[in-house]
């Protein structure tokens, strides 16, 4: 995540400390100092937290004092440091992920706000990174920018970065650039790449979203998703005890050809124990499942459904909609798509409660929107060709289809928000 302004000013008050989050430089890297660049990031994303890095440019790393950039030599946007970093011989062609942003900051010094840049190293749990092929050291220049010359005329240069070398952060310090880092620092890289340094409810996480290491069988009436690089995590379908006192049509799924839904459980286990479980829909005459999103409230009763792109129940739906089915007649997923379009897809749960205390967003919402009558009387329809005629609160289909519709444009006027505001958001 792109760090926030109120964050940045934080980081800033600490100055001039530094740790294995956050690293202060005076000034731009020259062009002839990129190779320290790409250590600085080579050695912040090898780090065994699992949060984003920043190089945070126009504070003094010895004094902690707030000068801003003094001009723009060798400065990179987003795209011309993502470049340098694809040219770079990472090991399986595998380069780290960064976003480059300016903000202004105030400057007790200068007495106004100042111009300072933040490199963004976003996590990344597929470590150590490391370079396949040396990478030469830059030629080494004197004071008025000549180059710097042995007594056989030979230009002079720094150390090369040499292939194979696992360069890692540990508190304030980078690994020098002749050696690897220690043995429990790789030991940790180690147990991130793995997900072993995680919680169960994380490393469930970690093991969902490899979804092509997952297959699906049925035992005992069953079915379950197996993970096959490990076996003690499953995830298992299980019956709805109070599925008849639960309502069989469901906003989520209104656009669907079948609107009637049905419902079972889904739990998550490791090593038979049921550690999550939530409600799941069943929906298109059966033939697809998904956990049930979330509702949320913005403004003056303006429901909405969601799901976080970061949570459990997201990533379990994500495993489902790509596991191979043997039987592909009844097994078919292409509602969940379909499903996705008629709620909000968050980035976290961060992102929903920015958007809650958002007063433009909430005087949108709050104006009166009444679905047409053509979209109430088709949707109508489908709920009553869908029902059970026992069950008689179904029989105002009308008054459920327009709460349906409005609660599907809520989510759609909260989607249009954070594309027109993606970069607060």
């Amino acid at each position: 995540m792109v760090l926030s302004q109120e964050k940045l000013e934080e980081i800033i008050r600490m100055a001039p400390e530094e740790n294995d989050h956050w690293d202060f430089k005076l000034q731009w890297y020259k062009k002839n100092n990129r190779n320290d660049l790409l250590l600085d990031i080579m050695n912040m994303v090898n780090t065994p937290h699992h949060d984003d890095c920043y190089i945070i440019i126009g504070v003094d790393d010895k004094y902690g004092d707030i000068v801003g950039i003094k001009d723009n030599k060798g400065r990179m946007n987003r795209q011309n440091l993502q470049d340098f970093l694809r040219k770079e011989p990472f090991a399986q062609n595998f380069y780290p992920l960064t976003d480059v942003k300016r903000y202004e900051v105030y400057s007790p010094t200068e007495e106004k706000n100042v111009k300072v840049d933040v490199i963004t190293i976003f996590n990344e749990n597929n470590v150590p990174i490391y370079l396949n092929e040396d990478v030469e050291g830059e030629p080494i220049l004197d004071k008025d920018g000549n180059f710097v010359k042995d007594k056989n005329g030979h230009k002079k240069r720094k150390t090369k970065i040499k292939q194979g070398l696992i360069y890692s952060r540990i508190n304030d310090s980078n690994t020098p650039i002749d050696e690897s880092t220690s043995d429990a620092q790789m030991e940790l890289l180690w147990k991130k790449r793995l997900g072993l340094d995680l919680n169960i409810f994380d490393r469930f996480k970690h093991c969902l979203k490899e979804t092509n290491n997952w297959f699906y069988t049925e035992t005992e009436d069953k079915p379950k998703y197996i993970y096959q690089m490990n076996p003690d995590f499953v995830v298992e379908e299980t019956k709805d005890e109070q599925e008849e006192h639960r309502d069989h049509f469901v906003a989520w799924a209104q656009t669907l050809i079948n609107v009637r839904v049905d419902y079972k459980y889904i739990q998550l286990k490791y090593r038979g124990i049921v550690i999550k479980e939530y409600l799941a829909t069943k929906m298109a005459g059966e033939r697809f499942i998904a956990c049930n999103p979330e509702i949320e409230n913005i403004g003056n009763d303006n429901f909405f459904y969601y799901y976080a792109k970061d949570s459990l129940r997201y990533f379990v739906n994500e495993m489902i909609n790509n596991v191979r089915f043997p039987d592909k007649t009844t097994h078919s997923w292409e509602g969940y798509d379909q499903i996705k379009k008629n709620l909000v897809i968050f980035k976290n749960i961060t992102e929903l409660n920015n958007l809650k205390s958002d007063k433009s967003l909430q005087h949108e919402l709050n104006q009166d929107y009444e679905p047409n009558t053509k979209d109430i009387s088709g949707l109508a329809r489908k709920i009553c060709n869908n029902r059970e005629k026992k069950k008689e609160v179904w029989t105002d289909s009308e008054t459920i289809a327009k709460q349906f519709l409005v609660e599907k444009h809520n989510a759609m006027m909260v989607n249009k928000y954070l594309e027109d505001n993606n970069e607060v958001y």
